[in-house]
């Protein structure tokens, strides 16, 4: 405003442009009277004094320059000159005193020829009070906020790294600000850096609720592809998915490694377990108490040729039932078989029947267990029959 003031030309605060072969660069104050205008850089000792600020400082200004741009730049005094050529070196301070760089800003005009006068209290006193409403409607932020784009955001805003302080209320919906972000889903809370536009112009949001959103996706069935139409008989199987409440057998691939409820068909046993269809499907994999079953069976059956049927004729030839297992053969039963068996005699009008295991039947080379009324047991000879 004290520039405005005292040289009577419109002042632009703040000025941005894209240079070739670099992002959009801010330039302090630019001045389009007389064109093609002019851009100054105020350089103070406590923003551009730090380690680092000299190298970015040159490579902007012969940017500039390069570009045609008509630049100069009043640096603290202390700091050293910026090396580019053809820049004539301005200083000021020390300190922030406005009136001091002010002043300075005054020289470089009136070295140009431009008009520039000295301004009375009142006058300074009335630049002050225009620039300090214009600094409060900057802290009072734009017009239309990003929070007035997306309100969701200020729930998950957690810090503005590159300006320290500044909330979405007070930044516009295009700002540059990298900042700090949080999810808000309860199963999720994960934080990430994003720059403010990209989630206010962008949409973006969590990438890892995306990645969940994505996999939950790619993994729905499409027309004819589901569990339920590809597997009937399995999917009627399915009790439910355990991490998704709601699905049935027709949002499932039969290939799918999403983690479910399965019931055993069979009378028996209806066992409920867990299991994924990929393993299912994948290696037509079931109920694994049946299964666990089946290979006990298994394991018990004899041999080709090893079975009582082969070894002992005459003793299968008086099976009758595995008790426990009425469905089983003697070309089922190894001869040394613990299967409680029923036996009936095979002597002609011999009504004897008796329980004995294959094993006792087979023993002592076939004199084991016989039949009780063809073969009565011995009486011992210390406990003579009574009668």
């Amino acid at each position: 405003m004290l520039v405005e003031a005292a040289s009577g030309l419109s002042v632009e605060l703040d000025h941005r442009r894209r240079l070739p072969g670099r992002q959009e660069d801010r330039f302090d104050l630019f001045l389009p009277e007389p064109s093609p205008g002019l851009l100054i850089d105020l350089d103070p000792e406590w923003t551009h004094g730090r380690p680092g600020s000299l190298d970015r400082d040159t490579a902007k200004t012969a940017a500039a320059l390069a570009a045609g741009l008509d630049m100069e730049r009043i640096r603290s005094r202390g700091l050293p000159p910026v090396p580019v050529h053809g820049l004539t070196h301005h200083e000021a301070g020390p300190g922030v005193d406005p009136e001091v760089w002010a002043e300075a800003v005054g020289f470089v005009l009136r070295h140009r020829g431009l008009a520039w006068r000295q301004l009375t209290p009142a006058e300074v006193t009335a630049a002050f009070t225009k620039g300090a409403q214009l600094w409060e409607n900057v802290v009072a932020g734009p017009e239309v906020s990003a929070v007035d784009v997306a309100p969701d955001l200020e729930e998950e805003f957690v810090a503005n790294l590159t300006n320290p302080g500044r909330g979405p209320n007070r930044m516009p919906p295009g700002c540059n600000d990298v900042c700090a972000w949080r999810c808000q889903q309860a199963d999720c809370g994960y934080e990430w850096e994003a720059v403010l536009h990209s989630r206010t112009l962008a949409g973006s949001g969590c990438s890892r609720c995306g990645y969940k959103r994505m996999g939950a996706a790619n993994s729905r069935p499409g027309p004819g592809e589901s569990l339920a139409e590809v597997s009937p008989t399995m999917a009627a199987e399915l009790i439910e998915v355990i991490d998704h409440p709601g699905w049935t057998a027709f949002d499932l691939l039969p290939a799918s490694n999403k983690t479910c409820q399965w019931r055993c068909p069979e009378p028996h046993c209806c066992y409920e377990y867990p299991a994924p269809p990929s393993r299912r499907t994948g290696q037509s994999s079931g109920c694994p108490l049946c299964a666990r079953q089946r290979t006990a069976a298994a394991r018990v059956r004899p041999k080709p040729g090893k079975s009582l049927q082969d070894m002992h004729v005459v003793i299968a030839s008086e099976f009758v039932e595995v008790i426990d297992e009425p469905t089983l053969t003697p070309t089922d039963l190894r001869p040394n078989s613990a299967k409680p068996c029923r036996w009936a005699c095979s002597k002609p009008a011999c009504p004897g029947r008796w329980e004995a295991t294959p094993e006792q039947r087979t023993r002592r080379g076939g004199n084991g267990k016989r039949c009780p009324i063809c073969h009565p047991p011995r009486r011992s000879r210390s406990n003579p029959d009574p009668d």
